[in-house]
């Protein structure tokens, strides 16, 4: 046989298994979402792209937006992107450890201080650390029961067919979600994986956050926590504030497969890493 041939028969395998790998590549699914704020005057529409391949996710605006957020399940990892200077903050177990460590060593320094001072002093820097600042929201508060009710009524929303499902908190209806079951959305199972791990981390984070002195508050709600729905994929979401009146409307205009760069769900290449608050 020529080397010729010989050489042709060594390289054909490793042809075979790029093409194979080429063919048998799976697409990442593409949802866009339209928000529209009626807070603003007049309204302001923006467009998110929320992209999910495997257990990855990455949230960002279409339009000329300075934040993003990329969300590596397999290294458990959030990345949370500044374009307008060119820097991103890496949230990852390690972090979240040393977080947890430092605010406890700062509450414990606070709470040693505390106890130096006169019983009156005490209660005041107590009462005014649970307050907060003024505009802020009363920490001291309980947090507020959240109450999720399926209302009964069905609807075709955004083009999908539509159970209507009512978030109270403490009592007053404050987010009404049209939810559409998971089999009629493209990449359900992928964009269900992704984000439940997604939201996962992020209770993680905001459990290593502290609380203010005399509060069981947590500082942060998740924001991720109202995807989390078994029934389905809010295909649009209504805001309301205390009179019941629409603040912001959320609605998913698009769902599709779509190729998605790998570079997609890592810091873009020359950003700069900015330390997790400080640290």
């Amino acid at each position: 046989m020529r080397r010729g041939s010989t050489a042709l028969l060594a390289v054909a395998p490793l042809a075979l298994l790029a093409a194979l790998g080429s063919s048998l590549a799976v697409p990442g699914v593409v949802y866009e979402i339209e928000t529209t704020d009626y807070r603003e005057s007049p309204a302001l529409t923006d467009v998110a792209e929320l992209r999910v391949e495997g257990p990855h996710v990455a949230m960002g605006f279409s339009g000329a937006e300075s934040g993003r957020m990329v969300f590596n399940g397999e290294r458990r990892e959030m990345v949370v992107i500044n374009d307008d200077d060119q820097s991103y903050m890496l949230i990852d177990e390690e972090g979240l450890q040393a977080l947890s460590s430092q605010i406890n060593s700062m509450m414990a320094e606070m709470e040693e201080m505390l106890a130096q001072l006169p019983a009156e002093q005490r209660a005041l820097v107590e009462r005014m650390g649970a307050q907060g600042m003024p505009g802020m929201p009363d920490m001291a508060a309980a947090p507020p029961e959240i109450d999720v009710r399926k209302s009964g009524r069905s609807d075709t929303k955004a083009g999908f067919r539509s159970e209507e499902w009512e978030v109270y908190e403490d009592g007053e209806l404050r987010r009404r979600l049209w939810v559409a079951p998971w089999s009629e959305i493209e990449g359900a199972d992928e964009v269900r994986e992704a984000i439940t791990g997604m939201v996962d981390f992020f209770d993680d984070f905001l459990d290593a956050m502290p609380t203010m002195p005399g509060s069981d508050r947590p500082m942060a709600e998740n924001p991720f926590r109202h995807f989390d729905l078994e029934n389905g994929f809010p295909v649009v979401t209504h805001e309301l504030d205390e009179r019941g009146e629409i603040e912001q409307e959320s609605t998913l205009r698009s769902a599709e497969r779509r190729t998605l760069d790998p570079a997609d769900f890592e810091p873009p290449a020359g950003y700069k890493r900015q330390q997790m608050f400080g640290g």
